[in-house]
C-alpha cells in the first residue's frame, strides 16, 4: 500500500510536506499579511514559499498517516485564506477582542523583554577595572540594577501620566503601528479604533511596568503565557532534532564548530528532551517543559547503572534511583546552556522571527553555590608524594585502566607544564619537537586528526621541562618515531575517537588517587592544572608567561602583538621559546621525591 500524499520520510521520520499551488507559491504577499499566515510567507523576501514542511513526530507509517490528516486540512484552510488576502485585501475593521488580544500580547511583550534583560544583564560595573574582561552575561550587576530601575520608574511615571489624561503619546503609537500592520488589519486613518487601541496599550503598558517594577524589589512575577487560541495546534518550524543538526555542523569549510565531546552531550540531551515531549517545533518549547526537563536531570545519577544506560528518559524516571548519587547542579546547568545554545544558534538564523518577544526557554539554570562554582583544588605536597610512592611510579606497575604508560606519563607531563586532559591524549608523535634553538617544547594544536582545544589561546608551545626530559619522555618519543609516522598518535591506546578514550582514562585515574593518594571530589586529574598554576606562582612567574603556559586568555588585545612566525610557518605566543623555557625550569615541587630515572631520554639533539 502507497504513502498517504503529502507524507514523506526523511532520515527515518516522517514529515507533512504540502507544495503551496501555482497562484500562491513564490508570488508577493503584501503586507501587511496577518500573522496566522506567517507559516506561508518567506519574511526574508516577502513572497509566499513554495512549500510548507513539518515533522509528524513519528517513525512509524500508519502513524503518519492518520497524523498528516490534521496537517491537510490546517493547510487547505491557510490556502483559502491567502486567496482571500490577495482578491479581498487585508481585513478592515477591529473588533472589541482583537483590540483586547493585541494589548494583552503588548503587556506580555514587555514582560518578556524585562526578563531577558534581567537574565543576561546589561555589564554596567563602574568599579571593574581596565581589563578585567566582558560581562559573564549570568544576570545583573548593582550599577545594571539601580541604572535599570531608574529608567523604569521614569517610564512608568510617564505611561501613568499618559492613562491618567487619557492622552496615549507617540511611542504608544508606534507600538499600535506595529501591532495592526503584523496583523494585516487594516484601519481607515480617522477610525476610532486607533483611539481604543492606543488607550488599551497605555493601560497594559502600565501593567506591564508594575509587574517589572515588582519584579525589580524580588518578587516572582510569571510572564503571562500567550493565549493557547492564538497559536496554531502544530506549529510550523524547525523541529528541534533539526536545530541540533545545524548547531553541530556549524556552517561550510573554516566555520567554528562546537567541540565534539559538546556535540555528543548535547546530542543525549535532545534525545531526552524529546523523549520526553517529542521532536517539537523549537518555536513551542515552553518554559514550563524546559524545567520539567531541568528537573528531571536533577533525578538522575551521576553515572547511570547498566542496566539504566538503554532505558528510554520516561521510563528511566519510574526506576528507583535513589540509592545512587546525585548529579550536581552544575552538570545540570552545562546540559541546560548546551540546549540554550542550540536555540541561540536558531535565533542568528532566524527561525524566532514569528515570536515578538521570545526569550529562550533554557535560561533556567541553577544558582550555585560559590563553594561549588571552581570545585578543583590543588594537590598538595604529601599528595603528590603518596601519587609518586604509588605502585605504578614505585613497583612500575600498568593497570589495565591506565592504559599503558599514559599511567605513568599523563600525571606527570600535567604537572609540569599545566596541560590538560585531552590535550595531552591526543598529542601525535611530531607534537614533541624540537625548534631552532634546540628546545624540546609540546605543540598543543588542534591541526591533527581528531584534536581540538578547548578555546583559540589554548593553541601554545610548552617547552619540556628539565624534569620530563630526566626521566626519559624524549626517549619514549624517539621510539615512537622509529615505529611510527610523526602523525601517528603518541600513546598508541588513544587513536581516535580520543574523547570516549580520555574519559574512560580519567575515570580509572580517579579511582587510581581515591585509593593510594586522595579521595576527595576537590581533586581530580584536573587538580594538575591548577597545582601548576600555583607553581608558576611561587616561582615569580608573571602572569603573562604562566597565562601563555597554560593557554589562559588574558592581556587583552596587546597579547596578540609581537607574535613571531616560526620556520614552519606556525606563529609563537608573543614570548621567544628560550623565555618560557627559562621561566618553566623554574618550577619546582619542593618536599616532593620524583620517580627516579630509569629511562634513557635524548640527551642532546
Amino acid at each position: 500500500m502507497g504513502r498517504m500524499k503529502f507524507v514523506q520520510r526523511r532520515a527515518g521520520r516522517y514529515e507533512f510536506r504540502f507544495p503551496l499551488p501555482d497562484d500562491l507559491a513564490g508570488k508577493p504577499a503584501p503586507p501587511p499579511w496577518p500573522e496566522a499566515l506567517a507559516a506561508l510567507v518567506n519574511k526574508r523576501t516577502g513572497r509566499f514559499k513554495t512549500e510548507v514542511i513539518r515533522s509528524l513526530q513519528t517513525n512509524d507509517g500508519p502513524t503518519a498517516d492518520r497524523r498528516v490528516l490534521t496537517h491537510i486540512a490546517e493547510a487547505h484552510r491557510l490556502v483559502d485564506q491567502a486567496r482571500r488576502l490577495l482578491s479581498e485585501g487585508p481585513e478592515a475593521g477591529i473588533s472589541v477582542d482583537q483590540i483586547a488580544a493585541l494589548a494583552r500580547d503588548h503587556e506580555i511583550h514587555l514582560l518578556g523583554t524585562d526578563e531577558v534583560i534581567r537574565t543576561k544583564g546589561i555589564g554596567l560595573d563602574m568599579a571593574r577595572e581596565d581589563g578585567q574582561g566582558p560581562h559573564d552575561g549570568l544576570g545583573m550587576t548593582l550599577d545594571d540594577l539601580r541604572a535599570y530601575r531608574m529608567l523604569i520608574e521614569e517610564l512608568d511615571r510617564y505611561t501613568r501620566q499618559q492613562v491618567a489624561q487619557m492622552r496615549p503619546g507617540e511611542s504608544t503609537s508606534s507600538f499600535v503601528n506595529r501591532a495592526v500592520e503584523a496583523r494585516g488589519i487594516a484601519l481607515a486613518p480617522d477610525d476610532p479604533a486607533w483611539r481604543q487601541l492606543e488607550l488599551a496599550f497605555a493601560k497594559a503598558q502600565r501593567d506591564a511596568l508594575a509587574g517589572i517594577r515588582a519584579r525589580l524589589e524580588g518578587d516572582d512575577v510569571a510572564t503571562p503565557e500567550r493565549p493557547s487560541e492564538q497559536r496554531p495546534a502544530e506549529p510550523i518550524g524547525l523541529a528541534l532534532s533539526a536545530a541540533l543538526r545545524l548547531w553541530s555542523e556549524a556552517g561550510g569549510a573554516g566555520a567554528r564548530r562546537p567541540q565534539p565531546s559538546s556535540i555528543a552531550e548535547a546530542e543525549r540531551a535532545v534525545r531526552r528532551f524529546i523523549e520526553l515531549n517529542g521532536d517539537v517545533p523549537i518555536t513551542a518549547i515552553t518554559k514550563a517543559q524546559a524545567r520539567a526537563f531541568r528537573d528531571a536531570l536533577v533525578r538522575l545519577p551521576k553515572a547511570l547503572p547498566a542496566r539504566f544506560g538503554r532505558l528510554p528518559f520516561p521510563e528511566l524516571l519510574k526506576q528507583d534511583l535513589s540509592s545512587y548519587p546525585r548529579r550536581n547542579a552544575q552538570t545540570v546547568n552545562k546540559t541546560l546552556a548546551l540546549l540554550s545554545g542550540v536555540l541561540t544558534r536558531a535565533e542568528r538564523d532566524g527561525h524566532f522571527e514569528v515570536l515578538p518577544a521570545w526569550s529562550n526557554p533554557f535560561h533556567i539554570g541553577f544558582d550555585v553555590a560559590p563553594a561549588e562554582r571552581e570545585p578543583y583544588e590543588p594537590f598538595s605536597a604529601a599528595e603528590l608524594q603518596r601519587l609518586f610512592a604509588s605502585p605504578v611510579y614505585a613497583r612500575g606497575e600498568r593497570p589495565l585502566g591506565g592504559q599503558g604508560e599514559a599511567a605513568y606519563w599523563f600525571p606527570l607531563i600535567a604537572l609540569f607544564s599545566g596541560a590538560r586532559r585531552t590535550e595531552i591524549a591526543q598529542l601525535k608523535v611530531g607534537d614533541v619537537r624540537q625548534g631552532e634553538t634546540g628546545i624540546w617544547y609540546l605543540d598543543i594544536t588542534n591541526e591533527g586528526a581528531d584534536q581540538n582545544l578547548k578555546t583559540a589561546s589554548s593553541a601554545r608551545s610548552v617547552p619540556v621541562h628539565h624534569e620530563l626530559i630526566r626521566l626519559g619522555l624524549l626517549g619514549v618519543v624517539a621510539t615512537q618515531a622509529k615505529l611510527h609516522p610523526l602523525t601517528a598518535p603518541l600513546w598508541p591506546a588513544f587513536a581516535p575517537p580520543i574523547d570516549p578514550k580520555a574519559k574512560a582514562w580519567t575515570k580509572w585515574f580517579g579511582r587510581y588517587i581515591g585509593i593510594h593518594v586522595v579521595d576527595h571530589s576537590a581533586k581530580t586529574f584536573h587538580s594538575f592544572r591548577h597545582t601548576f598554576k600555583r607553581a608558576c606562582r611561587e616561582a615569580g612567574l608573571s602572569e603573562e608567561v604562566h597565562n601563555a603556559l597554560t593557554g589562559h586568555a588574558g592581556g587583552g588585545v596587546g597579547r596578540r602583538y609581537g607574535r613571531e612566525r616560526r620556520a614552519d610557518g606556525t606563529l609563537d605566543c608573543g614570548i621567544p621559546l628560550a623565555r618560557l623555557q627559562k621561566d618553566i625550569d623554574k618550577i619546582i615541587y619542593h618536599n616532593v621525591q620524583l620517580p627516579a630515572s630509569d629511562r634513557q631520554g635524548i640527551k642532546d639533539a
